[in-house]
């Protein structure tokens, strides 16, 4: 979920003519992307949860469409990006931390925040459905086992790849 919210980010300010200093993508933490330059940091701001969304819900359920053994647990991924998304900048109406801050402070008003909380946790719901309504049934343990190993492994790689150096 951090790795595709710090991707709209990336690609919403290079799009806008910002300059991109660095990225701290660490699992532990939050994630973060600093520009040394924006000319529109609204659209920068905005392109963490809107792409994020997009990019890692979006791949998800595209994907459960062609890998039905996998639907139940790639529903599942799609719902929790929205989830945390909308959790993290509609709470960030009433409460402004990281992004939620960033995007009343470049001039967002609270209401929007809030809109896209609700709205991104509607998708979440309307996504779980399936798995709710028991439509989707969850795939045989063989898979279950492999989609396990393989998220274990990339969490793996995940760590060492983003390590901060203690000094």
């Amino acid at each position: 979920m951090q790795w595709t919210h710090e991707l709209g980010h990336i690609i919403a300010g290079l799009a806008s003519g910002a300059t991109i200093e660095r990225v701290i993508l660490d699992p532990r933490t939050f994630s973060m992307t600093q520009f040394r330059s924006t000319p529109h940091p609204l659209i920068a701001a905005w392109g963490g949860p809107l792409l994020g969304v997009i990019i890692g819900a979006g791949i998800p359920l595209l994907l459960s469409r062609v890998l039905p053994g996998f639907r139940f647990s790639l529903r599942i991924i799609a719902a929790f990006v929205l989830l945390a998304n909308g959790l993290y900048i509609g709470l960030g109406a009433a409460y402004p931390v990281g992004d939620a801050q960033s995007l009343i402070m470049f001039g967002s008003p609270r209401w929007l925040l809030a809109v896209f909380g609700i709205a991104s946790m509607v998708a979440a719901r309307r996504t779980l459905r399936p798995v709710f309504e028991k439509q989707a049934q969850p795939e045989p343990i063989k898979y279950t086992a492999v989609w396990f190993l393989m998220s274990m492994a990339l969490a793996a790689v995940g760590l060492f790849l983003f390590e901060m150096p203690t000094t």
